[in-house]
């Protein structure tokens, strides 16, 4: 295993996100005894604040309660439901500090400590920032689930956070359009885009000055402290493809092989090739991913001609990559420049 990567059967979770996923079931009307068949999972477990779950666990109860919830929304039930205290001693530490940048920041640096598997990263241009899930999990229901959790969670706790009804200027989805869309926008309350390259909230950039309710420079610091010493103790744990994805991004349209790749992680190309089997998932997986993103915010933001899209993207031939592209999205090239002039 490549240091720094996350494990399906390494138990890196902390049972407090499990414990409201039962919560928000129970809620439901779904009982704790139905959501942990087959998992693995104990009553002690989730009573042990110091324990510790596998992902292979998260994902069978996941699993379990995405068959039984009677709607559709749980992901952003899910996301409204987790409260900051739930977050440990990073919840703490994001409680006390001065305003919502300094949060959104340290959250970024010790998510691991909550999800290992998941990467978020904050980019702000000017008068617009986005906050972006940058990594994904390669489960498809489990992504979607988790894609409406990131967006209820950061909605939800940026109100709590600075007791302010603050609103993103947009949210968008990296998957079509669900039955609950309304859902979402009443959540949101601003205009949210599905079919993206990514999945990100979009905030006014002066938003992130805004105070925190509790505030406490002190605080803050032992907290942060406490954070970075539970760090070293698990090690690193940014997600393989997180650094695959990272290393494919570099040089856009001059993707490196695979062996390249593995090169410059320090490791071998099976090595590598077993990590990310691991995870579940693959190196070519990865690189149509980042392929498929770019491809649609180049049609999005631009009138290059497909020949010069498509060798931006690494097709040399753009038959294959309409082709390519088909496959990745279900649909033409021409829907999402089409999609401009709506």
């Amino acid at each position: 295993m490549i240091r720094g990567t996350w494990s399906l059967t390494e138990p890196l979770v902390p049972v407090n996100i499990p414990a409201t996923m039962i919560r928000v079931g129970q809620d439901k009307g779904i009982t704790a005894t139905a959501l942990l068949v087959n998992t693995g999972i104990s009553n002690e477990q989730l009573s042990d604040p110091t324990a510790r779950l596998t992902y292979q666990q998260i994902l069978l109860l996941a699993d379990n309660l995405i068959k039984q919830y009677p709607e559709e929304t749980l992901g952003l039930d899910l996301g409204k439901a987790i409260n900051i205290n739930q977050f440990g001693m990073l919840g703490y530490a994001i409680l006390s500090c001065a305003d919502l940048r300094s949060a959104i920041r340290l959250g970024i640096k010790y998510h691991t400590l909550v999800d290992p598997a998941f990467t978020f990263e904050i980019s702000e241009q000017n008068d617009v920032t986005a906050v972006r899930l940058t990594s994904h999990i390669p489960f498809e229901p489990m992504y979607r689930l988790l894609c409406d959790v990131f967006v209820g969670i950061f909605i939800t706790l940026a109100r709590f956070l600075t007791g302010k009804d603050i609103c993103a200027r947009e949210v968008h989805l990296n998957h079509p359009a669900p039955s609950y869309v309304k859902a979402y926008e009443e959540l949101a309350r601003c205009p949210v885009l599905f079919d993206q390259p990514r999945t990100e909230l979009l905030i006014d950039t002066a938003l992130l000055d805004t105070p925190l309710a509790m505030a406490d420079s002190a605080t803050a610091a032992m907290a942060e402290a406490q954070c970075a010493e539970i760090l070293t103790r698990m090690g690193p744990k940014e997600g393989i493809v997180a650094k695959v994805r990272r290393i494919l991004l570099r040089n856009p349209g001059t993707f490196p092989p695979v062996d390249v790749v593995a090169s410059q992680l320090a490791t071998s190309t099976r090595t590598l090739s077993r990590s990310l089997q691991d995870v579940g998932t693959s190196y070519q997986r990865i690189l149509d991913e980042v392929r498929k993103e770019m491809a649609i915010e180049y049609l999005r933001n631009s009138n290059l001609p497909i020949e010069e899209l498509a060798a931006l993207v690494g097709y040399s031939d753009p038959s294959n990559f309409r082709k390519a592209f088909r496959r990745w999205t279900q649909h033409a090239p021409s829907y999402y420049r089409e999609e401009r002039k709506r």
